[in-house]
């Protein structure tokens, strides 16, 4: 019986646990969430941090800022509501709005998942989201990825 229990207790992983990150007004935050990922979230802004396989983040207000060094397609996935967004080895920001959201990729790509299907973005595009589709997708210039962040 001890065995079993024993044999029981390895397969069942550890519970899941969220870290919360968040700026106040006129402040901003770099965090260095993994060796290979960093964040920095523009003042007014929420995210928490959860230790799964990959890494999730959900963003819960503002703009953040994803500075992702790894080439490991299955490192990050952030969360807005309904839509989830995949990184794939890349730079890029999120915002988050009432009716939605937007991304925009500065280098590499990114995929997002809406109801109606994935979209994928490239370096030097931005792409605005409801949750049901991607309502918007056109060039920008890189200043234009994260206007607010500090020492762009």
């Amino acid at each position: 019986m001890a065995l079993g229990l024993g044999l029981l207790s390895w397969y069942i992983s550890k519970p899941v646990t969220a870290r919360l990150h968040e700026t106040g007004p006129g402040r901003h935050l770099t965090v260095k969430v993994t060796p290979d990922i960093d964040i920095t979230l523009d003042a007014d802004s929420a995210v928490t941090v959860a230790n799964s396989q990959p890494l999730r983040i959900e963003l819960l207000r503002g703009n953040v800022y994803f500075d992702v060094t790894s080439k490991d397609d299955s490192k990050l996935e952030v969360n807005i509501g309904a839509v989830r967004i995949k990184d794939i080895g890349t730079r890029f920001s999120v915002r988050m709005q009432s009716d939605g959201g937007s991304v925009a990729v500065a280098d590499g790509q990114v995929e997002i998942h809406v109801a109606t299907g994935t979209y994928l973005v490239n370096a030097w595009e931005r792409a605005d989201f409801d949750g049901m589709r991607v309502t918007g997708h056109r060039l920008i210039a890189e200043a234009d990825v994260a206007p607010w962040r500090p020492n762009q």
